[in-house]
């Protein structure tokens, strides 16, 4: 039987947008990325969406363990 996750089909993985952000970083880095300033605009968008669809996944992740078993704060207290 497999597991369903709470991921809508929709939403990028973290693993795709992360390999994503270092594609284009990597790409950027290379010697010679002056040639990339033509897509550089779109480089920059593409890298913002998959930043922001990693921090989306951490803090969707972040919250569903916080649901499981506390905030990582709460034992402080104690």
């Amino acid at each position: 039987m497999t597991q369903t996750t709470c991921i809508p089909a929709s939403t990028q993985t973290y693993a795709a947008a992360y390999q994503r952000l270092n594609e284009i970083a990597t790409r950027l880095r290379a010697p010679g990325s002056a040639a990339t300033i033509d897509t550089l605009a779109a480089d920059v968008r593409a890298a913002r969406d998959a930043y922001q669809a990693c921090k989306d996944r951490l803090d969707a992740i972040r919250r569903e363990i916080d649901q499981e078993i506390g905030p990582a704060d709460a034992g402080a207290d104690a």
